[in-house]
């Protein structure tokens, strides 16, 4: 049986407190579509993701909304130079453990549409799983 640490891998997390841009910068360095963030404690914080900056850009250069928080009307790609992670992070994550098996944590990606699973122990990140690796595992290439 294959468990969640034989297809997880090792992402650098950025703070809460660093700016926007860093996200971008991170993902393209570390080729991942996301970046962790974690508090100084070393717990999770959340996740930024390429679809979090997608929305980003897109509220801070089209929308002109009341809806639209008042930091990012009209900013443009500005606001990725001045406002933190903590304003963007996605904070609602279905997590998933080590020692788990790898259908599980697929099950799970499957039923709440996710691309990425951070792997915790004790509330501290030890690795990520991403979507395509579960599928090159259960397929059988690796």
């Amino acid at each position: 049986m294959t468990l969640v640490r034989d297809a997880m891998i090792q992402v650098e997390p950025l703070s809460p407190n660093d700016p926007i841009f860093m996200a971008l910068q991170s993902m393209r360095t570390q080729g991942t579509p996301f970046v962790p963030v974690v508090r100084s404690d070393g717990t999770l914080y959340g996740l930024v993701t390429e679809g979090d900056l997608i929305r980003l850009i897109y509220r801070a250069t089209r929308e002109r909304s009341e809806s639209v928080p008042h930091w990012i009307r009209g900013a443009g790609r500005h606001v990725l130079m001045v406002q933190s992670l903590r304003e963007v992070v996605t904070r609602e994550l279905d997590t998933i453990g080590p020692d788990s098996p790898l259908e599980e944590a697929a099950e799970l990606m499957v039923q709440n549409h996710r691309k990425v699973l951070p792997v915790l122990v004790d509330g501290r990140p030890v690795g990520y799983l991403l979507r395509s690796a579960v599928v090159d595992r259960l397929i059988g290439e690796q």
